[in-house]
């Protein structure tokens, strides 16, 4: 039932280019459920051998019809040269309608490009078409392309054996000269437009009306095949791709840059010593050992200004995940001095790698007995054992709304807005801790933007998301500063989105946003510079286990 709307399409596009006589017996490929058709020619073998361009036929009015190319034909950067200011303009754009086109096609197979303002409709894929399901794409690995042997050969960057990282059409908005692109896996993310090893899948328009010739069947193995004259093009088998060799780790370069060997996982190899990486002066922080790998980057706009920290986590399936750890554990829920202590001792107290703050829920607790009164405080879970069972009215509108985020034991994370489910049914679920704050940012891949009251002035923030299972961004924006001015809410959702996480959620921020690691916080707080000086709190969300604080290696 997955692939019906591929289905659809292709038979949309056998009844309005071929007549009622010429209607095809099959309009689709059985194995991947996608309609595919050939067009111009480009080299693709590794050598440079040229051969008929493959294309998977997204979409059909009637009028037109939207390909995308089945492989990831070439290799070249977004924009060379400064000042980025998005695909429309930039050399990438240039490069397409002009050295592309020319090789690829032919005069009449160009006359039968559709136009775009007097441009021919040759570009790149979206971010909303590549989440489009009536498009085709119902899941991350519908997104996922291979690259030609001759991309290969020209440095794209490779991820195993059967995928490549591609451009998107879209600029990045929370970085200054970025390109949104795909990832591993199909996920969605962004890097600087100046890249030099995505890869290129081109956007076709095809204006059907200029196309009267039509044979095949839309597989994969007897593509549809257009000519502008009526001369059907041969269709053979799609030319096998060979196993990329990677020129570079599987798991990607911007993820394992500047770390030691790591096995094909993505971590230590067994019996080596932990990998600790510190450059404070440029924004740099790495870590890996047999179950983890981190990748810490401050990031600056100087433009806006902005400042803010990004920490990309793997974890190995199996182990430790993300927790929550208290400083005192039997007196969690008391709200007094005595109880509560900086961020940076409590990871160290537990000898963890990384930490982010939480909820802060103890602020709730000790304003609702200071003024005694029956104030929402949220569902507070930890451990799988029930501590608060106070939620808030899922008509509540100021900040926070107390939605929640839920971390369970096989490394899982789900959204929920407040009072959607009952603490038992989270419980029940299997959900080891559950924090309350929000708003929850993005759910199942959809941004939430359903709140307008409140989150929309420019404030220090702290979020953490997931991409899939074992892999993580936890981001801290910096705020109230000379160089950074903060961040609404829904750009922190934005940021979350282009990192390509499908879950996240705000966390609390201001004093309480913590980034702490190796023992030492990241963020800058106040306007002195000063770090170490985020508020005491009565625990921390943290992971890894180092022995450095024990042996005095810790920096």
């Amino acid at each position: 039932m997955k692939r019906i709307l591929p289905l659809l399409i292709a038979l949309l596009l056998a009844v309005s280019v071929a007549s009622a006589q010429e209607a095809l017996p099959r309009g689709f490929d059985a194995k991947t459920g996608k309609a595919y058709a050939v067009f111009g020619s480009y080299p693709q073998g590794s050598a440079g051998q040229v051969e008929p361009l493959l294309w998977q036929v997204l979409k059909n009015d009637g009028q037109t019809a939207l390909l995308l190319s089945d492989l990831i034909l070439d290799v070249k950067p977004a924009h060379e040269g400064r000042g980025y200011k998005g695909f429309e303009g930039s050399s990438l754009q240039e490069w397409l309608l002009g050295q592309f086109a020319q090789t690829a096609f032919d005069q009449l197979e160009t006359n039968a490009i559709a136009k775009a303002e007097d441009q021919l409709a040759i570009s790149l894929p979206s971010a909303s078409q590549l989440r489009d399901q009536s498009l085709g794409f119902l899941s991350d690995s519908d997104r996922m392309a291979k690259p030609s042997a001759y991309a290969v050969s020209r440095g794209v960057l490779v991820y195993g054996e059967h995928e490549a990282s591609y451009w998107m059409y879209d600029k990045a908005q929370s970085a200054a000269n970025s390109q949104r692109r795909v990832l591993d896996k199909g996920t969605l993310g962004y890097t600087t437009a100046a890249a030099q090893n995505i890869g290129v899948r081109v956007l076709l328009t095809l204006n059907l009306a200029m196309l009267p010739g039509l044979s095949g069947s839309g597989s994969l193995t007897d593509p549809y095949a257009f000519t502008p004259d009526g001369r059907p093009l041969p269709t053979p088998a799609p030319t096998p791709v060979p196993t990329p060799v990677p020129t570079q780790q599987p798991m990607g370069q911007i993820n394992t840059d500047g770390f030691p060997h790591l096995t094909e996982e993505g971590f230590l190899p067994a019996g080596e010593q932990e990998f600790v990486f510190i450059d404070a002066t440029n924004g740099r922080w790495r870590y890996a050992n047999q179950d983890l790998r981190i990748n810490i980057i401050r990031h600056v706009d100087e433009t806006v200004p902005l400042r803010w920290l990004t920490a990309e986590i793997f974890v190995r399936e199996g182990s430790k995940n993300f927790a929550m750890y208290p400083f005192n554990q039997d007196h969690m829920l008391e709200d007094r001095s005595l109880y509560l202590e900086k961020p940076a001792v409590i990871m160290r107290n537990h000898n963890l790698v990384f930490s982010m703050d939480g909820d802060y829920f103890i602020y709730r607790i000790g304003r609702a007995n200071a003024e005694k009164k029956n104030l929402a405080i949220g569902v507070e879970i930890r451990g799988g054992q029930i501590l608060v069972d106070k939620p808030a009215s899922p008509t509540r509108n100021v900040y926070p709304p107390l939605d929640m985020m839920a971390l369970f034991e096989n490394g899982d994370m789900k959204v929920f807005k407040a009072a959607e489910v009952t603490a038992q049914e989270l419980v029940d679920m299997g959900a080891r801790d559950v924090l309350s704050f929000g708003p929850y940012l993005i759910r199942d891949g959809e941004i939430n933007r359903t709140y307008k009251d409140y989150g929309t002035t420019l404030q220090p923030r702290a979020a953490f998301g997931m991409v899939t299972r074992g892999h993580y961004f936890a981001v801290i924006v910096e705020g109230r500063i000379r160089p950074s001015k903060g961040m609404t809410a829904l750009q922190v959702a934005e940021l979350m989105e282009e990192l390509g996480c499908v879950q996240a959620f705000n966390l609390d921020g201001g004093w309480t946003s913590a980034m702490v690691f190796m023992g030492k916080q990241l963020n800058q707080l106040d306007k002195n510079g000063v770090l170490d000086n985020a508020r005491t709190q009565n625990e921390v969300m943290g992971i890894g286990y180092t022995d450095a604080y024990l042996e005095g290696r810790a920096p």
